[in-house]
């Protein structure tokens, strides 16, 4: 069972920085995490992060995915400035 159901877990898959609209997709992700932290803190960070099932299987997170993204960052820079991932909003 995926940490995450959505969409945008497939949209992302496969995503680079750099690729297309880039500022615009990645303002999106970060809303995106910080609504699923809001949601669920513990999934959001497995997401990002990685975790390991119940069967001892690895899951790569968004960070293993897509080394040197700046995506945890700004996810902590928009939270500590009271971003709650509401649509179009950015500090």
């Amino acid at each position: 069972m995926p940490i995450i159901k959505g969409d945008v877990r497939e949209y992302y898959r496969n995503w680079k920085e750099g690729e297309g609209d880039d500022e615009h997709r990645h303002r999106c992700l970060v809303r995106w995490v910080i609504q699923k932290r809001i949601e669920d803190r513990d999934g959001a960070y497995r997401w990002l992060n990685g975790y390991i099932d119940d069967a001892g299987r690895h899951h790569k997170g968004w960070n293993d995915l897509h080394k040197g993204s700046r995506l945890e960052q700004d996810v902590r820079d928009q939270w500590s400035k009271g971003n709650r991932g509401t649509e179009g909003e950015w500090k």
